[in-house]
């Protein structure tokens, strides 16, 4: 009898030292994590075409931002204006026209904007691209302040893209065609700036999207390497994942990231969006939905380029070819419970200096 327990009890302790073993290996193998389980999965719910009365009428839209008021906040780019839009009834406002000017209290102008953020307060930040710089407007769509120039130095920008706010009110903006992240106040005072390009790890090409999680992390679609990657709120590499091709890992065009409130990481990718598990930092690939039936026979297939999520954790997308916005419902709707999110600071991070494996 106290042999058999001295086996069971040796068994034991072999399981549990081959268990965190195994589960290492099922995740090379790509074997979706236990958040399966909260249906990460998408399904088509709506499409918006760009030439159907009543719809968002866009030209090469770039950018959309999910507004807490139900409201998409549109960077219609090709018509040089921002698009604010009730998906449920239609047209509400458009905002801008084509130029150089952003006087304050007056309606703004715009040259290719590609980024937006919508603001709880109903505050727009847009990333207005080829002016080269960020406008901050008001809820009425009149402008508040702007900041920026053509330049690489602090607080100048080479096509500046991507809008995102962190727990602290600063602003990140993706500065594309400097291969850079800069950091500002939310009216526009210089914080820090980190990145630059290159193609090894952690360096930067052409990037077009990122978001900024619930603990301050910035995703960023690093295009230009076929890659995400994912930097701490000290700009600390956290992982990269991601070469060329069409399996999991494997991209394309990245060229959109999303977080949703379920703590899911989406990326667009041409005519696909992926899924990552983002709720503990190991963005272990969840599943895909693609575009369909719905582009076949079109002269251009899909082109997914904005990406976000609203708060029912729908996701909204633009598509670049087509002047569609697409509209995707999780398999079986639910809506968590909200937590206030708790920023990391970089000294205290779990993430810091250690990373996840390159793939």
């Amino acid at each position: 009898m106290v042999n058999d327990w001295k086996f069971l009890w040796r068994f034991w302790m072999v399981a549990a030292l081959l268990t965190p073993a195994l589960g290492w290996a099922q995740n090379l193998t790509v074997t979706p994590t236990a958040i399966a389980t909260r249906n990460p999965f998408y399904t088509l719910d709506k499409i918006w075409k760009g030439d159907e009365p009543g719809g968002p009428q866009l030209k090469d839209s770039e950018a959309l931002s999910a507004g807490r008021d139900g409201k998409l906040y549109i960077a219609d780019t090709g018509n040089n204006r921002i698009v604010i839009w009730d998906p449920e009834g239609g047209s509400v406002q458009n905002v801008g026209t084509f130029g150089t000017r952003a006087d304050w209290q007056n309606p703004p102008q715009f040259n290719q904007p590609s980024g937006i953020l919508a603001q709880p307060s109903g505050q727009i930040y847009v990333g207005d691209t080829l002016n080269q710089r960020i406008v901050m407007l008001d809820a009425k769509g009149m402008v508040v302040t702007c900041w920026g120039s053509q330049g690489t130095g602090n607080g100048q920008f080479n096509e500046p893209r991507s809008v995102a706010r962190d727990h602290f009110g600063n602003i990140w903006v993706l500065d594309s065609g400097n291969s850079r992240v800069q950091i500002f106040s939310d009216l526009g005072a210089f914080i820090s700036v980190w990145g630059s390009f290159g193609t090894d790890p952690f360096l930067l090409n052409n990037p077009l999207g990122m978001a900024v999680n619930h603990i301050d992390q910035a995703i960023i679609a690093d295009t230009g390497n076929f890659r995400f990657e994912v930097f701490n709120d000290s700009a600390v590499p956290v992982t990269q994942q991601g070469w060329f091709g069409e399996g999991p890992y494997q991209f394309k065009e990245p060229a959109g990231v999303a977080t949703t409130r379920s703590r899911l990481l989406a990326i667009a990718d041409g005519d696909r969006v992926d899924f990552y598990n983002g709720q503990d930092g190991d963005f272990e690939y969840l599943g895909r939905w693609k575009a369909g039936s719905h582009w076949a026979g079109l002269k251009n297939g899909a082109r997914f380029r904005g990406i976000t999520s609203d708060r029912l954790n729908r996701i909204y997308l633009t598509d670049v070819n087509n002047n569609w916005v697409i509209r995707l419902k999780p398999e079986k709707t639910f809506r968590p419970p909200y937590v206030e999110p708790t920023p990391t600071p970089g000294e205290s991070s779990p993430y810091e200096g250690q990373g996840y494996p390159i793939r």
